[in-house]
């Protein structure tokens, strides 16, 4: 907004006085004018916000259910693969080694497979960047900040899973087989895969622990 001086010169101390009052109600006006503007403003940056966690923290509710599914597929695959390395420790003739284009498929194989989903932070970090999560109230902004730790919390436990996995089946590399490994290399797959339903039943736990957030959550909406 400019401000300029009288067209006419201030001769008295009315026109002085009613040049300030014309000045200090056009000001007025203008802040008004921004205060508004910002409020609409933010009001639809909340909105936009909020909208988009729900819509995220939904897909994500989704997507946690089924990699609980896969949690427990994966423990069962994983005390199979460890009992078929018991027995091809024990010299069990029956046991053979995962399938290949070369060999038929055996009625016992290892997996060592691993399917995980994950959880999207895309509408989180907008609105931490933003500056959305300043304009909510201060129990919608910690809900959310409880919910998005968990999900990190599960993200980087299922990273150790992954990586567990591809551990354990290290003595198989190169093509190798179970015939080709060495007992040593035995007891080092099966302590792998001890290992890995550990930090699996961690992973599953951390899961039921989000999943109880969220409903707890529910509860409040």
């Amino acid at each position: 907004m400019d401000i300029h001086a009288p067209h006419h010169p201030v001769r008295t101390w009315r026109d002085f006085f009613t040049h300030i009052a014309i000045v200090t109600i056009g000001l007025f006006i203008a802040l008004m004018l921004e205060a508004g503007l910002e409020w609409l403003h933010h009001r639809h940056l909340l909105h936009e916000a909020e909208s988009n966690l729900a819509v995220e923290l939904s897909e994500n509710r989704t997507s946690l259910a089924k990699d609980e599914k896969h949690i427990q597929e994966s423990q069962l695959m994983l005390k199979k693969d460890i009992q078929i390395l018991i027995a091809a420790k024990n010299h069990e003739t029956i046991v053979e080694s995962r399938n290949t284009d070369l060999q038929p498929p055996q009625k016992f194989r290892l997996l060592f497979e691993w399917s995980w989903s994950g959880m999207q932070t895309a509408a989180w970090d907008t609105a931490h960047g933003t500056g959305a999560l300043a304009l909510m109230p201060y129990d919608h902004a910690q809900s959310y900040a409880v919910m998005y730790g968990q999900q990190a919390i599960v993200e980087e436990q299922a990273a150790i899973y992954i990586r567990d996995i591809y551990h354990s089946q290290a003595p198989l590399q190169g093509g190798r087989h179970l015939a080709d490994l060495e007992t040593a290399d035995l007891d080092a797959m099966i302590a792998a895969s001890e290992q890995t339903l550990v930090d699996l039943k961690l992973l599953d736990d951390l899961c039921h622990s989000l999943d109880n957030i969220y409903r707890h959550r529910d509860g409040k909406v």
